[in-house]
């Protein structure tokens, strides 16, 4: 071993943080490289781990799966090349988390509300009451909002995560917002009913939660923004949720009209109604004075 000269720093080390052995730049793509290979290999040994499970089941097994690989990769790469705290990611019980969350409710809910009540008035989507009783659907209604915060948990944590954050330190917070929200419309050509309107409204959707972000330099407020827009959309509203149609939902509901308008088969997400409340929405969060980082999260980060 050569010892190193304590005037001559190791030439692996960067400024962005005191300890890290790899630029930012590289970190998220390490990130992006050890994702990619769980998001694909981990849901095919769920029915080996959990054969006997109901389809909606081992949809939550998946996620949940998926999710602790991801916080636990995450773990160790903010210990291992960052030396920093796992509470710099943002997922900590810090006093207000639940506030953030509970706000982020709020606007995804008011979000989904505004984009239907702007279809109904213009007659591209149709309500001929209620599926079943009301109190029928509520644990249908349960398991659904499971296992849609479970994926909104995910999908948070590999789009607004470590990955999103180290490109934040390398490019920005334009940067970042630019490419990760890019991917996350990329990544959603695989589902059903996928259109190029549709791939354009659901990375201004990925802008909106990375803004909510950015806002707190936490998840829980993007996580409830995501988990009560996908919930409200689909079990609420009874409308697809980026091509996925769920059941039991609350109503009878019937898109009509232009696919450019209702979204066609991927849902009021593939059409300009979406994207003209998504781009209010991101108006409204960099505008907001609620909303800002809270002093515990200011004190991990420095």
């Amino acid at each position: 071993m050569i010892p190193e000269s304590p005037s001559a720093p190791s030439p692996l080390r960067d400024p962005y943080g005191p300890g890290s052995v790899l630029p930012p730049l590289s970190r998220a793509l390490l990130f992006l490289v050890i994702g990619f290979l769980l998001w694909v290999y981990l849901p095919r040994v769920v029915p080996r781990l959990a054969p006997n499970l109901t389809s909606g089941a081992r949809l939550a097994f998946a996620y949940t799966l998926l999710g602790a690989a991801v916080l636990v990769e995450s773990w160790l790469l903010l210990r291992a090349l960052d030396r920093r705290s796992f509470r710099t990611l943002g997922l900590w019980f810090y006093p207000g988390w639940w506030r953030e969350l509970a706000r982020g409710i709020g606007i995804g809910a008011a979000l989904i509300g505004l984009v239907v009540a702007i279809l109904f008035l213009l007659g591209a989507v149709r309500y001929a009451g209620a599926t079943e009783p009301p109190g029928a659907l509520v644990p249908a209604f349960e398991a659904e909002a499971g296992v849609l915060f479970l994926a909104a948990a995910f999908e948070e944590l590999a789009f607004r995560g470590y990955g999103f954050q180290r490109l934040v330190d390398a490019f920005g917070s334009l940067g970042a917002v630019v490419v990760f929200s890019g991917l996350f419309g990329v990544v959603h050509l695989l589902n059903p009913g996928a259109t190029g309107l549709s791939t354009l409204s659901t990375a201004l959707s990925g802008v909106l939660f990375s803004v909510a972000y950015l806002k707190t330099r936490a998840l829980w407020l993007p996580i409830g923004l995501h988990w009560a827009w996908n919930f409200c959309l689909g079990p609420i509203f009874s409308l697809p949720v980026s091509g996925i149609d769920f059941g039991p939902t609350l109503l009878q509901a019937q898109l009509r009209g232009a696919t450019w308008l209702t979204g066609g088969n991927y849902g009021p997400e593939g059409g300009v109604v979406v994207i003209v409340v998504v781009l209010a929405g991101i108006v409204f969060l960099v505008r907001s004075r609620r909303l800002a980082t809270s002093p515990a999260m200011e004190e991990v980060l420095k």
